[in-house]
């Protein structure tokens, strides 16, 4: 098959592809909106300050120190220190590990802590208490106290952030659906070996044809069996020549 006729056959079952993408991207969107739970971001920045002075060796210092706090947020020492301290939390190393989030701007002196939990609440006491003890780690482990704690409500107005996935989920959905339906069409006509009008047949055998004979139905055949039978014994046979 050539392009066209891939096209002529997308064309041909084109009301049945709409209806499979629009019924796989429907459950997709009713799956995401009612069987997966939503989940909440909460986060605090934290500004990293190791000295007193504010020149520009102090800032340059702190930004280099910015890579050695994101994996010391991220460290055993800090998630089972926080499991310790806080047992109210029923918190397990695993369910930090996979929900905690550490990022940073480029040239930056801000460090930024998130987690991703089912509650806003609870993500918000969860990461408070990451960072008390990443505060507590770092003036015990490097003796620097400068740091200053900046909670999620401060810098969203209390708003929590949605971070569920639900409209990726419906454009994936939509996409693998629609390259599933148009791929099973064009392998459908593919392996189909039906031959449907004579410039295939010409192409097959390689000859013109030289004729073709139309297709008798049902209502055809049975007037001419009701005219055979309205015919009398007898009765004389005309032929007439043209």
């Amino acid at each position: 098959m050539d392009f066209i006729q891939y096209l002529q056959a997308i064309r041909k079952n084109l009301l049945w592809i709409l209806s499979f993408v629009i019924i796989a991207s429907a459950t997709s969107a009713w799956v995401s909106y009612n069987l997966v739970p939503t989940k909440y971001e909460s986060s605090v920045r934290i500004i990293v300050n190791s000295s007193d002075k504010l020149d520009l060796g102090a800032v340059n210092t702190n930004i280099l120190l910015i890579n050695t706090f994101k994996e010391l947020v991220k460290s055993p020492t800090v998630l089972n220190r926080t499991i310790a301290e806080y047992p109210e939390l029923n918190l397990s190393i695993d369910q930090l590990e996979k929900s905690l989030k550490v990022v940073s701007s480029k040239d930056s002196q801000l460090l930024t802590i998130s987690v991703t939990m089912e509650s806003y609440e609870y993500g918000t006491k969860v990461v408070n208490a990451i960072s008390k003890v990443f505060q507590e780690q770092v003036a015990s482990m490097m003796q620097i106290y400068n740091i200053l704690v900046l909670p999620d409500d401060v810098l969203n107005s209390q708003t929590p952030k949605v971070a569920s996935k639900q409209i990726i989920n419906i454009l994936l959905a939509f996409v693998v659906s629609l390259l599933i339906s148009v791929g099973f069409v064009i392998g459908k006509e593919t392996l189909d070996q039906t031959i449907r009008n004579t410039s295939t047949l010409d192409n097959i055998l390689g000859v013109p044809s030289l004729g073709t004979i139309s297709k008798i139905t049902k209502k055809e055949t049975k007037k001419h069996d009701m005219k055979s039978v309205d015919r009398k014994v007898g009765d004389a046979t005309y032929a007439k020549l043209s």
